[in-house]
């Protein structure tokens, strides 16, 4: 088994740029599946979910082979006997006649705050990562699972399958408020911030020559454009050219220094402080059980409308209470929360927050059935008279099924 990761990492390593062109072209295909044929939407959920694991593993190994030191700039002090040897991004290793462009720029954009906080808890807290990793992968699979349930086993179950997941996420939020003592992220892994297929082979097996260099360190008394990071893994730097300014290569390294250079990771966000701000965020992290809980505890008391299919969701979305009470409580958790200064990651915290409030209330409950639906309904039907437009309008309309049906089409 281990021989066939071995193989199947190698084989991803080798062949980046086809792996990504095809995660792309796939990703593309989900967006106009669903309302094609029978059970496109299916499909296209279950081909989603399945790329969103993949793509979760890609990442995961190519941060064991990739060095952090690859987001620094090139070293402006390397001697001009060897800047006829050093890498360059731009040029054809194929082709001679091709002249070589120095690289003034790191091969990696420099992590973001984000990025920095959520690797850090990872490498540090076997509990904060495996529990973000099975929030993330909740997240990627819980629609594809609320679908094949509901299909094979009815309303009711549907329904019980869906507190079992949104209790899964709470008691995970929560493992990870108790780790960190911090709000808890959303998404709460690192996320991929550059484009596999554009990063040069060479950089993508450091072991290999960590290994070669451990062999034979002292073979060459020359200077080399080899730096060895604090994991013990040798990066290989192109060299800056002969001449060039020293302020381009300055400029470069503003916020790209070495993780040990930087703000530490802790400082980002900062703390829970009073019991407001923990009580905010005891509500965010509970906050999509109780919408669920509410929404169950509705459809045991029918209305006249909706005594034939109580458990429905377009049923449900008819009943005040599921709607307000979870309202209410996410603007009471924002009016808890203290304002951030100068915390830049959480204030996008808080904006990603705020953005998804705003997607629930418009699409979920009396809004979207009395408001926002008839007005998306309108605008598609507007469309599909307008020639070539019209398949924009047929496109949004077959999402409204999905939305009308799904709980967690809408819901994160």
């Amino acid at each position: 088994m281990s021989q066939l990761i071995n193989t199947y990492e190698s084989l991803l390593l080798s062949n980046l740029s086809a792996v990504q062109s095809v995660e792309s072209g796939l990703r593309n295909i989900t967006w106009l599946l669903p309302g094609r044929f029978e059970d496109a939407e299916l499909a296209s959920e279950g081909l989603y979910a399945l790329l969103n694991l993949v793509a979760g593993y890609h990442d995961s190994l190519l941060s064991r082979h990739i060095s952090p030191i690859h987001t620094l700039p090139p070293h402006p002090f390397s001697p001009s006997s060897n800047s006829s040897t050093s890498t360059s991004t731009t040029s054809n290793p194929s082709d001679p006649s091709v002249p070589s462009i120095p690289r003034l720029t790191p091969l990696l954009p420099r992590p973001t705050d984000h990025t920095r906080y959520t690797r850090y808890w990872t490498s540090k807290s076997t509990i904060y990562r495996r529990a973000s990793r099975a929030l993330a992968t909740l997240g990627y699979v819980q629609l594809l699972i609320e679908m094949v349930v509901k299909r094979r086993a009815g309303e009711r179950a549907r329904w019980r399958t869906v507190v079992w997941i949104e209790g899964l996420k709470t008691v995970f939020k929560l493992l990870i408020l108790r780790v960190t003592k911090r709000p808890v992220l959303s998404p709460s892994v690192p996320q991929r911030e550059y484009d596999p297929s554009s990063l040069p082979i060479s950089i993508l097996q450091p072991t290999s020559t960590a290994s070669t260099k451990s062999s034979s360190p002292s073979t060459s008394t020359q200077p080399t454009s080899e730096t060895w990071n604090s994991t013990g893994q040798v990066a290989v730097l192109p060299l800056m050219p002969t001449g060039a300014p020293l302020r381009s290569h300055l400029y470069s390294m503003i916020g790209a220094m070495d993780e040990e250079h930087l703000q530490h990771p802790l400082t980002l966000l900062p703390p829970l402080q009073n019991v407001g701000e923990w009580s905010a965020e005891l509500i965010q992290c509970s906050l999509g059980l109780i919408h669920v809980l509410l929404l169950i505890r509705a459809s045991k008391h029918p209305t006249p409308s909706t005594v034939h299919n109580q458990a429905s969701l377009p049923s449900l979305s008819r009943y005040i209470s599921p709607f307000i009470i979870p309202l209410s409580l996410a603007l009471l958790a924002r009016r808890l929360r203290t304002p951030p200064r100068d915390d830049l990651l959480l204030a996008e915290h808080y904006t990603r927050q705020d953005k998804q409030l705003a997607w629930r209330t418009l699409l979920s409950g009396p809004i979207w059935i009395g408001w926002t639906r008839p007005k998306v309904l309108g605008i598609a039907k507007v469309l599909e008279k307008v020639p070539l437009i019209g398949l924009l309008g047929q496109f949004v309309e077959g999402y409204l099924p999905l939305v009308d049906d799904y709980h967690y089409y809408t819901s994160t």
